[in-house]
């Protein structure tokens, strides 16, 4: 047993190699803006605005409907376009809603093509920001009051059905990623309402997710006494949480296409390992059980911080965030767990002894029969988006520097339109460094 063990513990690092061989780094993107990205910058008593939309989240701009948007159509519709812009992207504040006053209007052509059509708009605009929503002091400390923006310019292609921002105010930063169901989000909340937020949506993440869901299932069913949860609720704990940390303060990922078939794996790999044991008539042995289960928690660590990507992090109450969205997991994992220990206490009383030996080999047989099946769809029709812990960093490098390039622009309204290029500009008076 104990040269089983060794066997065991040197695939365990294997894997843990060949994850950490799959971690990098994207490059940057080459545009002005990339598609569906965007940066809010806050200085003063004004906010500023870049971003890049989907011409297909716009109406009745298209005339000949080949879903891009030409400089004339550009100029014909132009009014069109800045009350849709308007409307789609708002501000809100302890005085209400604060109006975008738009400065400039892009289209955004490939790099091949600079005189092309385009998919996307490229918008840069100003908030301008009521006394009560600028900061009290100047080191820059939180207004009393919060900050909410709305987003609702969603394309029709299910790749634009996202919209990622970085908010930046002095040396305060946040990622955000708008969704339809996400469409309204505060901006740098305190740290108080940070720890909050994050326990509720960890404990969300845990709750509806199946394959986490039916890890821990199989895991809990081979023993169900209070120090076997106990033990395994650690390992489960310790190996996520360390993934977690380093994913998001270190910046290191692996792709979505390799994670999430691997977290299949680990479900259909624990049950095997749990039939395996029963078929010899002899039980893995504590240790090397705890043993896996901790490497295979770092594999869901890794599917962990995809999803804490996806609800935007405060750089400056990062600790906060992960602070609240492991609590909120472990909360979610400690209430299935008393759920599941009356659940088989339950099958004791009706069934016996014996009831919780069933009990168990039900829940390998479904992990073995759902984790295949997952797994042979995550291989076939793997995730079509990048890691979300990159797409965070890479947003906040590319979309910082131009903001606050931009944020040091005055711009006054003018009455006129004028073309230069392939830039509509309303309203420009002047951008000085």
């Amino acid at each position: 047993m104990i040269d089983a063990a060794r066997r065991w513990c040197l695939a365990g690092l294997a894997a843990l190699s060949l994850c950490g061989a799959t971690l990098g780094t994207t490059s940057a993107q080459a545009h002005l803006m990339a598609a569906q990205k965007g940066t809010l910058n806050l200085v003063g008593d004004a906010a500023f605005l870049v971003l890049a939309v989907p011409v297909s989240a716009l109406r009745d701009v298209d005339d000949n409907g080949d879903g891009l948007l030409s400089v004339d159509e550009l100029r014909a519709h132009y009014e069109t376009i800045r009350h849709q812009v308007q409307a789609g992207v708002q501000l809100r504040g302890p005085a209400g809603l604060m109006p975008l006053q738009l400065v400039m209007l892009d289209v955004a052509p490939p790099d091949n093509a600079p005189k092309a059509a385009a998919s996307h708009l490229t918008v840069m605009g100003r908030f301008q920001l009521s006394p009560a929503a600028v900061p009290t002091s100047a080191q820059g400390q939180t207004a009393p009051e919060a900050l909410s923006l709305s987003f609702s310019l969603f394309g029709k292609a299910a790749s634009e059905q996202q919209q990622d921002l970085t908010i930046t105010r002095q040396k305060e930063t946040q990622w955000l990623r708008f969704l339809p169901e996400r469409s309204t989000q505060a901006l740098l909340p305190p740290a108080t309402a940070v720890l909050a937020e994050y326990v509720r949506n960890g404990a969300t993440h845990v709750l509806t997710g199946l394959d986490h869901l039916l890890f821990l299932l199989v895991v809990l069913a081979a023993g169900w006494g209070w120090r076997s949860l106990l033990g395994a609720l650690t390992c489960f704990t310790a190996g996520h949480g360390l993934t977690l940390i380093v994913c998001a303060w270190g910046g290191w990922f692996a792709p979505a296409a390799i994670v999430e078939p691997a977290i299949a794996a680990t479900i259909v790999g624990m049950a095997a390992f749990d039939f395996w044991g029963r078929w010899r008539a002899m039980p893995m042995r504590p240790g090397l059980r705890l043993g896996l289960v901790f490497c295979c928690a770092l594999i869901h660590g890794l599917g962990l911080a995809g999803g804490l990507a996806d609800l935007g992090v405060n750089s400056s109450n990062l600790g906060w965030s992960l602070a609240g969205f492991n609590t909120g997991i472990e909360l979610a994992q400690v209430g299935v767990a008393a759920l599941f220990a009356a659940v088989m206490q339950g099958f004791r009383l009706a069934l016996g002894p014996s009831g919780p030996v069933m009990a168990a080999r039900l829940a390998s047989v479904i992990g073995v029969v759902a984790g295949l099946c997952w797994f042979a769809e995550r291989l076939v029709q793997p995730p079509d988006i990048n890691n979300k812990v990159v797409a965070m960093a890479d947003a906040m490098a590319d979309a910082k520097a131009y903001s606050k390039a931009y944020s040091k622009a005055y711009c006054q309204p003018a009455p006129n339109l004028s073309c230069t290029g392939q830039t509509v500009r309303v309203g420009w008076g002047a951008m000085q460094p």
